[in-house]
């Protein structure tokens, strides 16, 4: 029996490189993969406003093995990666990005690692690129992160990577809204591998995940796997608290040999502005936490299908799958309405 590779790209506003980028899917395939594994190519489109919606749809139209996606609005990368693991068939799925700068021809090598017995296999950056502001924020992230966090992450790596039906069906079933799909895989434990990869450069339009993206996934991260932001701030107190007692014990030997501890306010002012701006800084960290947690009790969706075009399966036509409560089937033309995405 012929086995089912499964490629889901999100798209945002790339209407320049989508049917490059599919058409670069099908050559490969074509060409190493064809005569052992059936394709499916699932699109995600995360909000798009650019046109690629309509382009999306065509190509879902004349290809059979094209499934599109539409998401009610841009919920963001890590929901549209979700999105196409929850409608994915295949015995093996890859995620890459849509602007061509994940090189499908690493896709072969991938599924070689997989036939070897490894359930995630990871493409891993050979060198940083962009900016180097952005190369230090990004290396700067997998140290410290890995360095506070019992799951680790491979420095380099991003959300080009093949994973299994396995490993997908156990994700799914993680009920948390607030995702970081590079820590959640880790943290499931499957056996894993690497290969490398270069990132190629933009053929067209403009990088949509920009610094302040990167920032607040970066926040997503440290709050989902790690609780050191908290010890910190338990260990700071801690730090101040001996300060101050130990300043208390000082301006006490003081006053008994007769000396005068207190020369002026600037001081005092510096101090009290110092310990204002850490109560602030720990007050926000907590802020962190607690919108993280609020998020999660609500249980919205992490997204909501408007609309799918192609033929996917009936056991994955859902928004939200969940154990305790599934989602329903949304028809697989007909928009389905944000309550029944919702149920």
């Amino acid at each position: 029996m012929r086995r089912l590779i499964t490629i889901v790209a999100p798209v945002y506003n790339e209407r320049e490189n989508i049917e490059l980028a599919h058409r670069q899917i099908e050559a490969i395939h074509e060409e190493r993969l064809a005569d052992r594994f059936d394709l499916e190519v699932i699109l995600v489109d995360d909000g798009s406003t650019d046109g690629s919606t309509e382009i999306l749809r065509r190509l879902a139209v004349k290809h059979d093995h094209v499934r599109l996606v539409i998401l009610a609005r841009n919920f963001g990368h890590q929901a549209a990666i979700s999105a196409g693991y929850h409608y994915a068939n295949g015995d093996v799925i890859v995620t890459m990005d849509s602007d061509l700068q994940h090189p499908a021809e690493k896709i072969p090598e991938m599924v070689t690692r997989w036939q070897e017995g490894y359930d995630v296999v990871y493409a891993v950056r050979e060198a940083d690129h962009g900016g180097f502001l952005k190369r230090w924020c990004s290396r700067a992230f997998y140290r410290v992160f890995n360095l506070f966090s019992p799951t680790k992450i491979l420095p380099g790596s991003a959300d080009f990577r093949l994973i299994t039906r396995q490993v997908r069906d156990a994700l799914n079933q993680l009920p948390e809204r607030c995702r970081f799909l590079r820590g959640l895989i880790p943290w499931l434990g499957f056996r894993s591998t690497e290969v490398t990869y270069t990132p190629r450069p933009r053929m067209a339009g403009e990088p949509k995940y920009r610094f302040f993206h990167s920032l607040g996934l970066s926040v997503t991260a440290f709050t989902g796997f790690s609780v050191a932001p908290l010890r910190g701030l338990l260990v700071l107190g801690v730090l101040f608290l001996l300060v101050s007692v130990g300043y208390l014990v000082y301006c006490f030997a003081d006053w008994l040999t007769g000396g005068t501890v207190v020369r002026g306010w600037p001081s005092i002012v510096a101090l009290i502005v110092l310990t204002q701006g850490l109560m602030l800084i720990a007050f926000g960290i907590q802020a962190e936490y607690l919108a993280k947690i609020i998020q999660e009790v609500k249980q919205r969706p992490e997204f909501v299908v408007r609309e799918v075009v192609g033929d996917i399966r009936e056991q994955n036509r859902v928004v939200r799958d969940t154990p305790e409560q599934p989602a329903p089937d949304p028809p697989t033309t007909e928009p389905t309405s944000a309550q029944e995405a919702e149920t």
